[in-house]
């Protein structure tokens, strides 16, 4: 009685195709069958049920985070009621949640268009330090601190990266760009700082941060350079 060549079970004479893997069945001194509109389903092997695309996979992702961000909010939110007879503490709480929700879908579901997603990113944080804001009562530090912070770090991530992008060396020399970029982040961050408190423009500790990152910018250059140049570091540090 003929069997099937790949799971063993043994079929009737006649039959052109395994019934449970659907291998077709190997006859000698003859071609292997066309294959046949049976009755018997397609069984799926269970190694490649799950085989799933990048862009499935990603709308999984989504789904996923999505739900887990509804149950949380909605657990806080009952919580709250429960305890305090109204919304009061989960309200910043469930405000954090969809801020840790978009910041994490908006990478997957923009896959691809690395722009977009910063956009919405740097939109969300805004967004969330005016919700956290507004949820007080009224306008404040949100617009005299919040959003201009919010604003120059992402200008000056920005800024940092278009100019690396721009390099086309590139090596220690990145690493120097980083280190003036802070240091001109840090001088406006407390030029920010101290026009909203109102304690004066003039600058101090940043000042000093932004001395000891300039010499240490100058000092990456220099080797990236040494580097380019066919240099060896090993020589160059008595390695």
């Amino acid at each position: 009685m003929p069997y099937c060549s790949k799971c063993g079970v043994e079929v009737g004479e006649g039959i052109a195709y395994c019934p449970l893997c659907s291998s077709p069945i190997q006859r000698f001194g003859g071609s292997a069958p066309e294959p046949s509109r049976g009755p018997y389903p397609h069984i799926i092997d269970p190694e490649n049920a799950y085989k799933l695309s990048k862009a499935e996979r990603r709308h999984i992702a989504v789904e996923i985070l999505s739900l887990a961000a509804a149950l949380l909010s909605g657990a806080l939110l009952l919580v709250d009621i429960l305890l305090d007879a109204g919304l009061g503490w989960s309200r910043y709480a469930v405000a954090s949640v969809v801020f840790g929700w978009l910041v994490s879908v908006a990478p997957i579901a923009l896959y691809g268009r690395t722009k977009t997603a910063l956009a919405v990113i740097g939109a969300a944080v805004l967004a969330f330090i005016l919700v956290l804001d507004a949820l007080g009562g009224r306008l404040g530090w949100s617009l005299s601190l919040g959003i201009p912070l919010a604003l120059t770090s992402y200008a000056a991530v920005a800024a940092t990266a278009a100019i690396m992008a721009t390099r086309r060396t590139k090596g220690l020399n990145l690493l120097g760009i980083g280190a003036l970029g802070l240091a001109v982040y840090l001088v406006a961050i407390e030029f920010i700082i101290r026009l909203a408190l109102g304690t004066g423009l003039r600058p101090y500790w940043s000042l000093v941060a932004a001395i000891a990152l300039v010499p240490v910018a100058i000092f990456l250059f220099y080797l990236h350079g040494r580097v380019m140049r066919g240099a060896n570091l090993r020589k160059i540090f008595r390695l």
